[in-house]
């Protein structure tokens, strides 16, 4: 039995040895060894070429990268709660969830049924509900006109370079909602009556 053994493992390695030198010799001569490798060769090869065309166009003109589904809106009951970031979450401020932008980033939501768009800051992670894409605050709900209906289709992008970079104010712009009525005379912020049950 050792000597059929020995005889198969020989021809085992003097097959491998010629097949092995027939395959250098044909990379050497710059020829495939096989019609399907030729194939994928040229593919790759025009693949590579199609990339480097597509990243010098890329470097004159930012290619746009979006997300198109669903958003929802968030506020009452997480209001003054900790965020995925660790800051509060301030309804009355722009702020999204979204499930996996970089927390602290900013992104572009324009409702393709309103046609409104506002930008928003990235400080939670989410939407937990199936088929949303991102749940805004309710400030930014309503700069999109979706408060009454509660959700909308929307597209969502990386805001532009000018507004990414922008200082953040802390929701505070002149076109934001303030969601704390002050009275005029003592400065004090006015709260609603609660029901006694």
């Amino acid at each position: 039995m050792s000597a059929l053994r020995r005889a198969l493992l020989g021809s085992v390695f003097v097959m491998s040895s010629l097949l092995s030198a027939s395959a250098v010799q044909a990379a050497e001569a710059g020829q495939g060894g096989t019609a399907w490798a030729d194939s994928v060769r040229r593919a790759l090869a025009g693949r590579s070429a199609q990339t480097v065309a597509t990243a010098d166009s890329d470097t004159n003109q930012a290619r746009r990268i979006f997300q198109k589904g669903v958003a929802s809106w968030y506020g009452g009951r997480f209001h003054n709660r900790r965020t995925s970031s660790g800051e509060r979450f301030d309804k009355g401020s722009l702020t999204a969830a979204h499930p996996t932008a970089p927390l602290g980033s900013k992104l572009r939501v324009v409702s393709e049924d309103t046609g409104r768009s506002v930008v928003v800051t990235i400080n939670d992670r989410g939407p937990y509900s199936r088929g949303r894409i991102i749940d805004v605050s309710k400030a930014a709900a309503a700069e999109l006109g979706m408060l009454n209906s509660g959700i909308a289709h929307v597209r969502v992008e990386p805001a532009p370079v000018e507004v990414a970079s922008a200082p953040d104010d802390g929701g505070l712009a002149d076109n934001t909602l303030s969601l704390q009525n002050t009275a005029p005379h003592t400065g004090r912020t006015l709260h609603r009556a609660r029901h006694r049950r």
